[in-house]
């Protein structure tokens, strides 16, 4: 069984899409080496509802379910709530768990369960689902001892947590190991 590492990813709008990459920039400024660097196209500002895997070819089923999800209950804003540091030395915007944001990650997490059936015992594929969905969106990836003065930097950096309205809700092939963001569907937020 061909199997593809996704995520299913809410896209935000300006200001906050470059609010992100200007911080992950300022800390990569400081950080060389940071992990986790944030931009307008290869690692683009995301929240990820859910990353697992599934079958290659329940893709084009998955991508036809998402956009009627879209259509049918349209996407959540995105409301940060400040930026910290992180267990494994990472930098992110912790994200407001609001009813709408939630509801979207259970839904996503069933159409997932969906397009793995058979692909092992893990009905979800992740364990950091319902409770332990904790909404952030990355700015960085640094080492341990430089991650005290890199939050410092990123919050500096962030400036005022804004909510923004979701652009799109993106499913992407992330690779095994997080190495590449190729998009297999863009769904786009209903027009405002």
């Amino acid at each position: 069984m061909d199997l593809v590492r996704v995520d299913f990813a809410l896209i935000p709008e300006d200001p906050l899409f470059r609010s992100v990459i200007d911080a992950s920039q300022a800390i990569t400024d400081e950080y060389y080496y940071n992990e986790n660097i944030i931009d307008d196209d290869r690692f683009p500002p995301h929240l990820s509802l859910h990353i697992c895997t599934v079958p290659g070819d329940a893709i084009r089923q998955l991508s036809d379910a998402l956009r009627a999800l879209v259509a049918d209950t349209g996407l959540p804003d995105i409301s940060p709530v400040g930026v910290q540091e992180s267990n494994g030395g990472y930098v992110m915007a912790n994200v407001d768990r609001t009813a709408e944001l939630m509801t979207l990650h259970e839904e996503v997490l069933e159409l997932a369960a969906n397009a793995r059936k058979g692909v092992d015992g893990d009905k979800y594929g992740s364990s950091y689902i319902r409770d332990a969905f904790e909404p952030h969106i990355s700015l960085a990836k640094v080492d341990r001892h430089d991650l005290r003065n890199a939050a410092r930097i990123g919050r500096e950096s962030f400036g005022a947590c804004l909510t923004a309205r979701a652009r799109s809700l993106d499913l992407c092939d992330i690779g095994a190991r997080s190495e590449r963001w190729d998009v297999l569907a863009s769904l786009p937020a209903a027009s405002h």
